[in-house]
């Protein structure tokens, strides 16, 4: 008997961290389902808003909407609604507290998409998140890698980090033409800002089971924190327009 209770405690503290493991992954599919409603109702009501900035008060955890912005293709900022004037287009004091719910623990994946904001102390931007996550992903890659059809994202650390891509070219001849490239200290894949709404979203995608189970594919290593994340293929393969 006295061999038993140090196997019980043992079991009872795996099936412990098993449910505080599966606890956390609902809680940030819930985190991210409550921005990603959020974020629809933002574009239905101004369709072209890209980000919103906000006042986040540490001590209640509760925040305030500033203002809904566009960024332009050349990267200039139109703010849209000034959020303090209010709007009739939408409830903003409910969507505060929806916010307020999804960003309530400090751990919460809905800071992914959180950043600061470069002017105004305490204040915050959101980035609202694309429609089709992996579709962005795809489209920020190939900017700088046109064939980019896979990305290696070690997801240890917070944010992750994009260790190499692989991308397929067809040749003259019909064949495909297979390239690796890592990323180096001394050669980035990409801009920083790039790698940033790369890692970001990908971690996104890692927390949403229908798109972790679409997109990554993950690789057996020790820690188990690494993934293949499959690109969509582009909308003009195989002759479409």
């Amino acid at each position: 008997m006295t061999d038993s209770t140090p196997t019980a405690i043992a079991v009872t503290l795996h099936h412990r961290n098993a449910a505080v493991t599966a606890f956390n992954k609902v809680r940030a599919q819930y985190e991210l389902a409550v921005l990603d409603h959020v974020s629809a109702r933002i574009r239905a009501a101004f369709p072209d808003t890209t980000h919103l900035t906000f006042v986040h008060y540490s001590r209640s955890r509760e925040l305030d909407l500033r203002g809904f912005f566009t960024t332009g293709p050349d990267g200039t900022q139109r703010q849209i609604l000034d959020a303090t004037a209010g709007t009739p287009a939408l409830d903003l004091d409910e969507l505060a507290d929806d916010l307020t719910e999804a960003l309530a623990d400090l751990n919460s994946a809905a800071w992914s998409a959180v950043r600061p904001e470069s002017v105004g102390e305490g204040q915050w931007v959101l980035d609202l998140p694309p429609y089709d996550r992996a579709g962005r992903i795809a489209e920020l890659a190939r900017a700088h890698h046109p064939h980019t059809i896979l990305l290696t994202v070690d997801f240890t650390d917070d944010p992750a980090q994009i260790l190499d891509l692989a991308g397929a070219d067809i040749a003259q001849s019909g064949d495909p033409l297979a390239e690796t490239v890592q990323a180096l200290p001394h050669r980035p894949l990409w801009p920083a800002e790039t790698e940033r709404q790369i890692a970001v979203l990908a971690a996104q995608i890692r927390a949403l089971p229908h798109l972790r189970a679409q997109y990554l594919l993950p690789i057996d290593t020790p820690e188990g924190r690494k993934a293949i994340l499959a690109l969509p293929t582009p909308a003009t393969q195989n002759g479409m327009s």
